[in-house]
């Protein structure tokens, strides 16, 4: 395995392993914990052993760089991401291991470090080798197909709970929360709509089906991040596609008018519900900032800012030292944490990766997807995520300065 700051020529042939990581990092823990709600039995039957299997899949793939002697990217805003990780997991040993915080994590110790570093981090790193673009096609539509089952199954188990006779408030499982659902619902409905021009009139029909799906778990999740992230995506991918097709202003306003109509006949139909007594979930949206979970995170977040403004320099914890848990806004970590150099390190990361993401956008909807699930997970960032757990955050970010490094002249 060697290192080098510019990425490798993409190969011909797709990578089956790197390939499985694109889409598993967004469909294979929410397809994976269905199974024991689907079928009655404990969660961690099924998701340990899942995760053992992408701990498996990412030591396969570094094994494979050494063997092939395969160059990774390791560019400078790849240098100064590992910098930040260097930082953050410093911070989170030292508040656990070396001078324990005294409050109540919420989960043992050794899963908070199984989860940051076995389940996020690390499995990032495969996404710093440059994926062919039949790897990326394959990871694409394995997306496709594994997200319409996993929908499906989620949508089959909420309505469930709705024929018992249980009021649907927000769509989730037990084991996966309203959150994730919304933003499995945003992945799969950006590499729908960036699904190949040329098409057959079935994959059409398809893709515009799933859309339609992940539109109504997107809503149906009533987690205000994700619906804000796919109007983001959606709003943007019209204006792209008609600066990259030439496409008449009215072409363009026909299909914004088209998307709107599916929106409002998808809260139609939620309204309807309601009326009828099935479901309560306008109420979530009536009440933005006056519900409990608003008025936690405004209360996590005034604390982390407390907590750096006191540690300006390295931080303070790893975690919100009232609720004992991340801030829900990456920045607001980054300074809590790391003070000014780790916020400093994760401004310049966004800096990189927000500027590869839109390049990638720009360029051509086979790549665009990527940039789009990045810029998905910077709006999650924003309002519920952590640097900590969100491992589609540093993979995708990583994929888009990789992606968008093979697009230069020079790596070709």
């Amino acid at each position: 395995m060697t290192v080098s700051g510019s990425a490798a020529a993409p190969g011909p042939g797709p990578s089956l392993a790197l390939a499985a990581m694109y889409a598993l990092t967004i469909v294979g823990f929410p397809l994976v914990s269905t199974v024991p709600v689907l079928f009655g039995f404990d969660s961690q039957a099924a998701t340990v052993p899942y995760r053992a299997g992408v701990a498996a899949l990412v030591l396969g793939i570094v094994f494979g760089w050494w063997v092939r002697g395969e160059r990774i990217l390791f560019s400078w805003p790849v240098r100064l991401t590992l910098v930040l990780w260097l930082l953050l997991v410093a911070r989170m040993f030292y508040d656990t291991l070396v001078n324990p915080l005294p409050g109540d994590f919420g989960m043992p110790v050794e899963q908070i470090l199984l989860l940051s570093l076995g389940a996020s981090l690390l499995p990032a790193l495969v996404f710093l080798e440059t994926p062919s673009a039949a790897t990326l096609d394959l990871a694409r539509r394995a997306i496709e197909v594994l997200g319409v089952v996993t929908l499906l199954l989620i949508l089959y188990l909420g309505l469930r709970g709705v024929f018992d006779g249980r009021v649907l408030r927000r769509l989730a499982t037990a084991v996966l929360n309203p959150i994730s659902v919304g933003h499995l619902g945003v992945s799969v409905f950006i590499v729908a709509l960036c699904g190949p021009a040329g098409s057959k009139f079935l994959a059409k029909v398809f893709r515009w089906l799933l859309i339609l799906t992940s539109v109504v778990v997107i809503v149906a999740s009533a987690s205000r991040g994700p619906i804000l992230a796919a109007l983001m995506v959606a709003v943007v991918y019209s204006f792209v596609r008609r600066r990259r097709r030439s496409l008449a202003l009215s072409v363009l306003l026909f299909r914004l008018a088209l998307l709107a109509a599916v929106i409002a006949a998808v809260v139609l139909a939620i309204n309807y519900l309601e009326e009828e007594g099935y479901i309560s979930l306008i109420e979530r949206f009536s009440e933005t900032l006056e519900d409990v979970a608003a008025q936690e995170r405004i209360a996590m977040a005034t604390g982390a800012w407390t907590q750096f403004t006191e540690h300006p320099l390295f931080g303070s914890a790893f975690v919100e030292l009232r609720y004992y848990t991340y801030p829900h806004n990456i920045v607001l970590e980054s300074l809590m944490a790391t003070g000014v150099v780790g916020g400093g390190l994760l401004l310049a990361n966004l800096a990189a990766t927000i500027l590869a993401s839109i390049r990638l956008i720009s360029a051509s909807p086979s790549v665009a997807w990527i940039g789009f699930i990045f810029l998905q997970y910077v709006v999650n960032g924003m309002v519920s995520g952590s640097l900590y757990l969100d491992g589609a955050f540093w993979a995708y970010g990583f994929g888009a300065l990789v992606v968008a490094r093979s697009l230069e002249p020079a790596a070709a």
